[in-house]
């Protein structure tokens, strides 16, 4: 343990070292000796008239005997760090000038490779608010196994609500395993540092539910939404840009040894984070409701590396917009085997100016600490020279269970905040150790289909393709509908889809070159829709139909659909029921769907019905049996 008189005896020597080298010049000399007797009289200080009291306060370590001389150690290492941090690698331009306190590089804005290790994970959190009430909070946590935990809560100005419909539950599973995308949430980097995109496509689940119930899920709606994050701020890295006196306090509090420096050399470098704030415009759509525009502030956090829940005690962030454009972020962690206690963040000013965290009495033994969070607090920091008065108010509250099998509880609050009497808007996230038993069943992503390269397509001139192909595998070949259906038949253990094929994009190219005077209306459709041309385009889309129905279908399309026919149902098809289903290319997309405008028909029951449903304007088609 580096305590006691070992850790005298090793500043003495060092003292004395520096005496031997330098102490030969006279102004030199008389300094180290001024060092040398002021040092010495506080080791006999504390030797003789410090007491030795407790090295904690319930859980939260306090100042011990070498407090101070631990401080100035910590202190001087955080600005060696500082002085040698890395650059952020980025070209300077008009848009985007230099920065040289940002940490992160261009590259760590994309997705991270994730480490071979159950806490690897590769996190990115975005919250925006405004002052009407809207707030959206929206998070995509890469795990490994193509699995990913989700955020995403939307507070309309209304007061109306809504959330991911697996709450409390954060669990995705059958992610790409490669890009920020799960459960119908999709980030995108459209600039390193600058620019963002957040889509979501899908239902979330309208009202507060706090308790997992995997029978009833509620009210679900559609929500559908793309916004373009911009920021306006640098960014604030947790591992250079913490005030160094808030860390030197934090770290000086504890017990010192070798294996306490490694545990925090280990942390330090195990993960990875930061933050920077920017602006999100965008549209929202809310069922059948028009759709609506909103401008939102917000933060984007990025956190990859190695993540371990069994560290932390708890936690609490505070993230705030307030009306003036100043924006902060706040935050106490205790991480009991390294640091007890530890706060840190910074206030960001209208001016750009941003000031880091100093001193502040927010400490989480006022904070919920053997009872659920507040709903109402206040503290004070000292950012840069600015005395600051903070506070918070809960107007919504979401829990949400974290880590493997359940392992810590998050409530994230949506807040009123106010800075030395002006308002903002923001989101406080408090983090528990969570005791209880997860009552949802964990689950493995499935093996990950992937649809044929275009090399390796051989088939894909032929007009029909059976599902048991792989070139049916392909959502170019045969459109989405059809290639999933593919794709899913090459997994017999795990799903039952019934026989079927798909007509080809070749087989409607080919109906066209048959049919010349139909290629030149879709033509002329096509002009219009691009503003080539002047024209109606309902009225033109309805002629289109039209033509369409009325041409009769290529007679080498019929013969190799009855053949198909023949091959996987024999003579019987003529009696069975089949569906036919719209499959086109590129109907479904994270920011376009166009669900409800393709048709399924049912039922179908002989070769004249199947006839006059292909050429009904849905060539591109899969047709499967259904009374498998």
């Amino acid at each position: 343990m580096l305590c006691g008189h070992q850790e005298v005896s090793g500043w003495s020597s060092t003292l004395f070292t520096l005496y031997a080298v330098f102490g030969r010049h006279p102004i030199v000399n008389m300094l180290l000796q001024a060092v040398f007797v002021l040092f010495l009289s506080y080791v006999i200080y504390n030797l003789l008239y410090v007491r030795q009291f407790s090295a904690s306060c319930g859980k939260y370590k306090q100042p011990g005997q070498w407090y101070f001389i631990k401080r100035v150690i910590v202190y001087l290492n955080c600005l060696v760090r500082t002085w040698t941090r890395p650059d952020d690698g980025g070209k300077p331009s008009a848009d985007r000038p230099r920065l040289k306190s940002e940490f992160p590089i261009a590259q760590n804005e994309f997705p991270q490779l994730l480490q071979s290790h159950p806490s690897a994970l590769d996190s990115v959190y975005m919250n925006g608010v405004d002052s009407h009430g809207n707030t959206l909070v929206a998070k995509i946590s890469r795990r490994p196994g193509r699995t990913a935990e989700v955020w995403l809560m939307l507070r309309l100005a209304d007061g109306r609500y809504f959330h991911f419909p697996r709450f409390p539950d954060t669990s995705v599973y059958n992610t790409d395993g490669k890009s920020y995308t799960a459960g119908g949430l999709q980030f995108t980097v459209l600039q390193p540092m600058l620019k963002w995109r957040i889509c979501f496509n899908g239902l979330l689940r309208a009202g507060q539910r706090d308790k997992w119930n995997g029978e009833d899920e509620g009210k679900l709606v559609h929500v559908q939404f793309a916004f373009v994050w911009t920021a306006f701020t640098g960014s604030f890295s947790n591992n250079f840009d913490i005030d160094a006196s808030t860390l030197s306090d934090a770290i000086a509090r504890e017990t010192w040894s070798l294996a306490y420096r490694d545990a925090l050399a280990k942390f330090s470098r195990a993960l990875q984070r930061y933050e920077v704030w920017g602006g999100y415009l965008g549209t929202i759509t809310i069922a059948e409701e028009p759709e609506r525009e909103l401008l939102l502030r917000g933060v984007k956090d990025h956190t990859w590396g190695k993540l371990d829940w069994d560290l932390f005690d708890r936690y609490i962030i505070n993230w705030a917009y307030l009306e003036d454009g100043t924006v902060y972020s706040i935050a106490a962690v205790s991480l009991p085997r390294m640091m007890s206690h530890f706060v840190y963040g910074y206030v960001t000013f209208p001016s750009g100016q941003r000031s880091v965290i100093k001193k502040t009495d927010l400490h989480l033994s006022c904070l919920g600490e053997f009872t659920d969070p507040p709903k109402k607090f206040c503290f004070n920091v000292l950012a840069g020279e600015v005395n600051c008065y903070i506070t918070t108010h809960q107007k919504q509250e979401q829990i949400l269970y974290s880590g493997n099998g359940w392992s810590v509880k998050i409530h994230e609050q949506l807040t009123d905040v106010t800075l030395n009497g002006v308002r903002g808007w923001g989101v406080t996230q408090y983090m528990y150790r969570h005791g209880g038993d997860c009552p949802v069943p964990q689950q493995r992503s499935l093996p990950l289909l992937h649809e044929p390269a275009a090399a390796d397509i051989k088939t894909a001139r032929l007009l029909v393709l059976p599902f048991r192909d792989p070139a049916c595998a392909s959502s170019q070949v045969v459109g989405g509908k059809g290639s999933q259906l593919a794709l899913l038949s090459q997994m017999k253990e795990n799903f039952i889809v019934p026989n079927g094929f798909c007509l080809t994009v070749a087989s409607y190219k080919h109906h066209l070159q048959d049919n010349a005077s139909l290629e030149a209306a879709i033509q002329h459709l096509q002009d219009v829709a691009y503003g080539k041309q002047e024209g109606d385009l309902q009225a033109l889309s309805k002629a289109v139909m039209a033509q369409f129905s009325a041409t009769k279908l290529s007679l080498s399309i019929e013969a190799a659909v009855l053949r198909e026919l023949n091959a996987l149902f024999d003579n019987e098809w003529q009696h069975k029921p089949f569906a036919v289903r719209s499959s086109a290319v590129g109907e479904d997309g994270a920011e376009a769907s166009f669900a409800g405008q393709m048709e399924t028909f049912l039922g179908v029951i002989g070769i004249s019905e199947v006839w006059g449903l292909f050429v009904t304007g849905k060539m591109t088609a899969s047709f499967m049996q259904l009374d498998k």
